[in-house]
């Protein structure tokens, strides 16, 4: 399956001096436009290749682990990329304000309701909230300068907000039209 083919996706948008920042953009992009449905809950064991290169961001991925919270392994202040997809996650804690190294957030197919604390989180660049079905508005993320891509599709809003709409930074909005 080729996903960039169907997508007509233009890469050269992710041309950055810094060839391993390059890398997770280009990795988050691609997963993106993946449809929802292949990031649900399954049974399948899910392998990650970390590579024989060096990697010096500080990604931790707890997918997949039928969490009912955020873990407190994810407190670590020095984390760049968290990622909880897949979990049974009901809230986000406050103290995720306090990562302020934290550029991407993943919490896809969780059972979020609200998130209004990401609006504190200043250097977050992109956030995936995909799947979480009870998902019905977002917080006012003007604060967050550095935001250049959202995902919510399979959650309750369907359309673009307002306050999205305003954000000069926003490349990439993504949401589902209920039919």
């Amino acid at each position: 399956m080729n996903i960039l083919k169907q997508k007509n996706v233009k890469i050269s948008y992710f041309n950055l001096t810094n060839s391993k920042l390059n890398f997770m953009k280009i990795l988050f992009f691609v997963l993106a436009l993946l449809p929802s449905h292949v990031f649900s809950q399954s049974q399948d064991t899910v392998i990650v290749y970390q590579g024989n290169g060096s990697f010096e961001s500080n990604i931790i991925d707890l997918s997949n682990k039928n969490l009912k919270e955020f873990p407190s392994r994810a407190t670590n202040f020095q984390v760049e990329v968290l990622i909880l997809d897949n979990n049974n996650i009901n809230e986000i804690p406050d103290w995720i304000a306090n990562l302020k190294n934290l550029r991407t957030l993943s919490i896809r197919n969780n059972n979020l309701k609200e998130v209004d604390i990401l609006m504190y989180c200043d250097n977050l660049q992109e956030l995936y909230l995909s799947g979480n079905k009870n998902l019905s508005d977002l917080p006012n993320l003007s604060r967050c300068k550095k935001l250049k891509v959202i995902d919510v599709v399979d959650t309750k809003i369907n359309e673009l907000p307002v306050r999205i709409r305003g954000m000069e930074t926003i490349g990439y909005f993504k949401y589902s039209v209920k039919k």
